[in-house]
């Protein structure tokens, strides 16, 4: 009986490997409810090799806490089921979301088209007010610019010009969704 027993174990601890190899190759990135199925089926597939392949095996863990003693005791498959629970990996923290705009400037691209592109990004739409045509046609110098807005990067725009002053200084209003560009004086 033993023997079968042992068999029988050592059968679920190979699926449970072959399991968790096919569980966390075949996704890139599990969602929070894939990972907690996971553990769950971890923990058990591990209870069930555990229990079968050591029998009755005891396992008793006492931990000192404030304000007393945490004991718990069981056979193996319990040890087993326990240790893969509170040892499984956590979800790996995300990143914050980026709050704002950004955006990458290729050479050559024009004040009034990139401006125009920020402002699409947020579905504004921009007024030129006091500008010449040959301010908006500056050509800008290969930039990554980051805001916490459109109107932040565009502010941003006349200082990367390839030509140095080919914008003359300006602010940027920004009124429900339209963009204003304001020449100063």
């Amino acid at each position: 009986m033993e023997q079968q027993q042992f068999w029988v174990g050592l059968g679920f601890a190979a699926a449970f490997v072959l399991f968790l190899m096919l569980a966390f190759l075949r996704e890139a990135n599990l969602n929070s409810g894939q990972r907690l199925i996971l553990r769950i089926l971890s923990a058990i597939c591990g209870a069930l090799s555990g229990a079968l392949i050591s029998g009755s095996a005891l396992f008793n863990m006492t931990e000192n806490v404030p304000g007393g003693k945490i004991t718990v005791s069981g056979v193996a498959g319990f040890a087993v089921f326990m240790i893969i629970w509170f040892t499984f990996p956590r979800e790996p923290k995300r990143p914050d979301p980026v709050d704002g705009t950004s955006t990458s400037i290729p050479a050559g691209a024009t004040f009034q088209s990139v401006a125009d592109e920020l402002a699409k990004d947020e579905e504004c739409v921009l007024q030129y007010e006091g500008f010449r045509a040959d301010e908006l046609s500056a050509t800008l110098k290969a930039w990554k610019l980051k805001g916490a807005n459109a109107g932040k990067c565009i502010e941003s725009l006349g200082s990367i010009t390839q030509v140095p002053n080919a914008v003359r200084q300006y602010r940027v209003k920004k009124e429900g969704s339209k963009y204003r560009l304001i020449i100063n004086g």
